[in-house]
């Protein structure tokens, strides 16, 4: 966890490339816990569907990586359903490269609408897609980048996250119950004197 080193490029390196799985695994395992390098690039190292395992472990556990460049590799859409999967918790990740690989299709939209169901923070993904669904990712990833533009302004971005991300505000507090009025103490009924009531007996005989 050096804090001089913030940036790792192991472009089109002998040695990852002869073991891509075990170095993978390395490199995760190395960077879970660091907290300086905001920049990963691996371009040209034939990392296969397999080793993206751990680039989805990787993506999942590190907070501070801010750019990723996994160009020219031997990734299917298998590997990029693991990557998009790794991305659902990262809150740091805004730029991801994945060009000369693929092709990427529908085998791997699914993992990637459910991803940016969570993830607000990528907005920056190159790659070649061909799906139908291309557009609810753009406009994902549109979204993301206006929370970035507005959080960069200081102005109030909260209105664009999804439902189910918005903070739920508390109701309102009850105030307290209003009085209800007294209902006026019945008048007591008027005494008849023996006298009047005996007279009043014997007028209904």
């Amino acid at each position: 966890n050096d804090p001089s080193l913030t940036t790792i490029n192991l472009s089109s390196n002998a040695l990852f490339k002869m073991k891509t799985y075990d170095y993978s695994k390395m490199l995760a395992e190395a960077l879970v816990g660091n907290t300086y390098v905001t920049e990963l690039v691996l371009n040209e190292n034939e990392i296969t569907d397999a080793d993206c395992e751990w680039i989805k472990m990787l993506l999942a556990t590190n907070k501070s990586i801010t750019t990723m460049s996994i160009e020219k590799n031997k990734i299917s859409s298998d590997g990029c359903t693991l990557i998009a999967q790794g991305l659902e918790t990262n809150g740091t990740l805004v730029a991801l490269s994945l060009m000369n690989n693929g092709p990427f299709g529908e085998g791997c939209m699914d993992a990637w609408l459910k991803t940016f169901h969570d993830n607000i923070t990528l907005y920056d993904l190159k790659w070649r897609l061909n799906s139908r669904s291309s557009f609810a990712l753009n406009s994902s990833i549109t979204r993301n980048r206006s929370i970035a533009r507005l959080k960069k302004e200081g102005k109030e971005w909260e209105h664009l996250l999804p439902d189910h991300l918005r903070a739920v505000k508390p109701p309102a507090p009850a105030g307290p119950p209003a009085d209800e009025p007294e209902e006026p103490p019945a008048e007591p009924a008027a005494e008849v004197p023996p006298a009047e009531a005996a007279d009043e007996i014997a007028t209904e005989a």
